[in-house]
């Protein structure tokens, strides 16, 4: 976050944005000992770990208190890239994300209850649908995660806070996706 400050944003839009890259790198919340959410785990890390290492364009759209922001992510040549009020910035490495996911996964304590739903087609793919109910101390966040059958790569997401007043819908691509230029 204090990156997002030093590059200019407003503190309002540094906590979408921070709240935006959190739920991304974390995914699902950490999942109980249950069994279909140690699938849901499994396949959504899995999932994860591939976008780290795929070319990808991530489209998120987040809404709270009645506000809407939308935000870019690029995972290319070891780089995180974030569009920030149209400049494209470099954001830090693809490693260190990494070690940041792994610490917010120790650091969460949740109660949780997944499904697998049926399957759906995503923009001509089909894809396997978690769904999720994560019981924090700071509150209930409800998640569904659309995972490409054939290519393991997550390809929806959307996120919604227990009050729903904040609610995070993302997208990703993974054709033609290359470095931007950074300001």
């Amino acid at each position: 976050m204090t990156l997002l400050i030093k590059i200019g944003m407003s503190p309002l839009r540094c906590i979408v944005t921070g709240f935006t890259i959190a739920c991304l790198l974390a995914g699902a919340s950490p999942l109980a000992a249950q069994d279909e959410c140690k699938v849901m785990e499994k396949v959504v890390s899995d999932a994860s770990s591939k976008v780290h290492s795929t070319p990808t364009h991530i489209y998120t759209t987040s809404k709270v208190g009645g506000q809407t922001f939308a935000s870019e992510i690029i995972y290319a040549a070891g780089s995180m890239y974030m569009n920030i009020d149209g400049k494209w910035t470099l954001a830090g490495s693809i490693k260190d994300l990494e070690q940041t996911e792994q610490q917010l996964k120790r650091d969460a304590h949740s109660r949780d209850i997944c499904r697998s739903l049926k399957d759906e087609t995503v923009n001509g793919e089909l894809a396997s649908v978690y769904t999720s109910h994560s019981e924090t101390p700071k509150g209930t966040i409800d998640s569904q995660v659309w995972i490409s059958r054939t290519r393991g790569l997550p390809l929806r997401e959307v996120t919604t806070s227990d009050d729903g007043k904040a609610t995070i819908s993302t997208r990703y691509e993974y054709g033609n996706v290359r470095p931007p230029d950074v300001m």
